[in-house]
C-alpha cells in the first residue's frame, strides 16, 4: 500500500522531531518545515495528503498557511497543533478550513488517532464526491454508446463535456489516419480563429505534449506552462482546463480538450477523474460507431453489387443506378429533409430494384410487351427487395421505401395500391427520378426519350401516377441545373 505523505509545519524543534518520529513509525512519509513560509515553498514543489500546522509562528502563521492553502487546494486535509491558550484561534482554524486540531501536550496515541481520522474522513468524503460525480455518467454511458452516427455522436460528447463539467470551452480532435494530424471535429466556446490556429501552429505541439504520457495535462490558475500551453491561454483567455488524450487499447485516436475562462473555479483533481472516465466513454464510442459505419458500408457494398448484378440483367449499368440514387437526394435536399431520412433514401434509391434478382431473365429482358402472368411475377419485386435487405440493420429504414417504390399517387400502383401521401414520402421521391432514369435510358424494347419528352412524360402523369409537387420539384432541379432551359 503506498504511504501518504504528511508535511509538519512548527517552530518548536521538540514539537517537530518528536511529531516526526512518530508518524514515520507509523508508515507514513514525513516532510518537515521550521516556519510558515518554509512551509509554503514545500507545498509549491511537493505534493502532500496531509499538513500539519502550528497556529503561533513567526512571520507567517499558521491560519496564512491554511488560507494560502484552501486558496488553491480545497481538498487536503489540515490539522492544526495548538496549546490552550490559543484555543479560540484553533476554533477559527476550523472556519478556514482545517478538518481538526490537537493540543499540546499530546501522546503519539493521539496524534496517530488524528492523523488517521483526518485522511480517512477525507478518503471517505472524496469517494463520496467521486461516486456522486461518476453516477450521472452511467447513464450518460448509456446514451454515448447507444449513438453510432458519427457526426451526432461528436456533438453529443461535446454537450456532454459542458453539461457535466460546466466547462466554457470543449474541443474535441481526431487524428486524420491518412495525414496523423489532429483534426477539429466538434467544439463549444472556442473561436473560428483558434480553431483554424489550432489545427495549423497549435495541435503537432500539443498533440506531442500529451500523447508521450498518454495522460491527462492539468491546467491551474498562476502555474507557467510549456510554450504552447501558454500561447493558448493567452489567445483564448483559459485559466484552467485538462486536456486528455481519447485512448483506445493504448492507441490514441484522438484529444478532448475542456477548458474554463474564469479564475474562480479551477478543475479540482475528482473533476479531472470525471472528465477521464468521460473521455473513456468517448473514445470507445468512437471506435464503436466507426465499426458501426464500416460494417454499414460493407453491408450496403454487398447489396450495391447484387443490385449491379440486377442491372446488368436489365441491360441498365450502374451508372444509372447511381444516377436515380443522386435525383433522388436532390429532390429531398430541395424539401429540406433531415440527413437520416436523405440517407435512407439514397440507400433505397440504390437498391430500389434489387428484388428484380428474382425475376427469369425471360421475363425481364423480354423485348415485348409482357403476359398478366409476367407482370404478376414482375410485380413482386419491390416486396422481395424488401425482404432482402430487412434482416439486415443498418439498412431496415429504407425497407418500407423499396417495398412501395412502385404505387402510384392514385392508388393504381403495387404491391398494396396505396394512394397519395400513405405512400412513404421516400418511395413516391424514388418512383419520380426512377421514371426519369428509366425514360432517359435505352431499353431492350425502346430507345431513350429526349430529357425533355421525358419531362412532358411525367407532367402528364403528375396527380397519377407521380406526386405533383415532387414532379414539379425535379422539374425546378433539372431547370436549375441547365439541363431543361424552358418550361414546357
Amino acid at each position: 500500500m503506498q504511504k501518504e505523505n504528511v508535511l509538519i509545519i512548527d517552530d518548536e524543534e521538540f514539537i517537530l522531531q518528536l511529531s516526526r518520529d512518530i508518524l514515520i513509525k507509523s508508515h507514513y512519509n514525513v516532510k518537515t518545515a521550521s516556519d510558515g513560509k518554509e512551509g509554503i515553498n514545500l507545498l509549491e514543489s511537493n505534493k502532500f495528503d496531509l499538513i500539519l500546522t502550528d497556529i503561533k509562528m513567526p512571520n507567517i502563521n499558521g491560519l496564512d498557511v491554511i488560507r494560502h492553502v484552501r486558496v488553491t487546494n480545497k481538498e487536503i486535509p489540515i490539522i492544526v497543533i495548538t496549546g490552550h491558550g490559543t484555543l479560540d484561534i484553533a476554533i477559527d482554524s476550523l472556519r478556514l478550513g482545517a478538518q481538526g486540531f490537537i493540543l499540546k501536550p499530546f501522546t503519539p496515541a493521539e496524534l496517530r488517532n488524528a492523523v488517521s481520522e483526518a485522511l480517512e474522513k477525507t478518503r471517505l468524503l472524496s469517494e463520496n464526491i467521486r461516486m456522486r460525480t461518476l453516477m450521472p455518467l452511467f447513464e450518460v454511458s448509456k446514451e454515448i454508446i447507444g449513438e453510432v452516427d458519427p457526426k451526432k455522436l461528436l456533438k453529443l460528447i461535446v454537450d456532454t463535456a459542458v453539461k457535466e463539467t460546466r466547462a466554457d470551452k470543449v474541443c474535441l480532435a481526431l487524428i486524420d489516419e491518412a495525414t496523423g494530424k489532429l483534426n477539429v471535429k466538434e467544439f463549444h466556446g472556442w473561436s473560428p480563429n483558434f480553431l483554424k490556429d489550432f489545427e495549423n501552429i497549435y495541435s503537432e505541439n500539443i498533440a506531442s505534449l500529451i500523447f508521450k504520457d498518454k495522460k491527462p495535462f492539468l491546467i491551474t490558475p498562476g502555474v507557467r506552462l510549456p510554450r504552447e500551453f501558454e500561447k493558448v491561454r493567452e489567445i483564448e483567455g483559459v485559466s484552467s482546463g485538462v486536456y486528455v488524450p481519447l485512448t483506445i487499447r493504448g492507441n490514441i485516436i484522438g484529444l478532448l480538450c475542456i477548458s474554463r475562462t474564469g479564475t474562480e473555479r479551477p478543475f479540482t483533481p475528482s473533476e479531472v477523474e470525471l472528465i477521464s472516465v468521460l473521455s473513456g466513454q468517448a473514445a470507445a464510442a468512437i471506435e464503436n460507431a466507426r465499426l458501426y459505419e464500416k460494417l454499414e458500408q460493407s453491408y450496403l457494398s454487398v447489396m450495391v453489387a447484387l443490385s449491379c448484378v440486377v442491372e446488368a440483367r436489365d441491360l441498365y449499368t450502374d451508372k444509372h443506378m447511381k444516377d436515380i440514387a443522386e435525383y433522388s437526394v436532390e429532390i429531398a435536399n430541395k424539401l429540406g429533409l433531415s440527413d437520416n431520412d436523405i440517407e435512407n433514401i439514397r440507400k433505397a434509391a440504390l437498391l430500389h430494384d434489387l428484388g428484380k434478382i428474382s425475376v427469369p431473365d425471360h421475363i425481364l429482358m423480354k423485348p415485348g410487351k409482357l403476359s398478366e402472368e409476367e407482370m404478376e411475377v414482375i410485380k413482386k419485386h419491390p416486396a422481395n427487395g424488401a425482404k432482402i435487405i430487412e434482416p439486415v440493420e443498418p439498412l431496415k429504414h429504407a425497407t418500407k421505401i423499396i417495398k412501395h417504390h412502385q404505387e402510384c399517387y392514385n392508388g393504381t400502383g403495387y404491391p398494396e395500391g396505396l394512394r397519395g401521401e400513405d405512400i412513404p414520402l421516400g418511395a413516391r421521391i424514388i418512383a419520380v427520378a426512377d421514371a426519369y432514369g428509366a425514360m432517359t435510358t435505352t431499353r431492350p424494347y425502346r430507345r431513350a426519350l429526349s430529357i425533355g419528352d421525358a419531362v412532358k412524360e411525367l407532367k402528364k402523369c403528375a396527380g397519377t401516377q407521380f406526386d405533383p409537387h415532387l414532379v414539379e420539384i425535379f422539374i425546378s432541379i433539372l431547370e436549375g441545373k441547365g439541363i431543361l432551359n424552358e418550361r414546357l
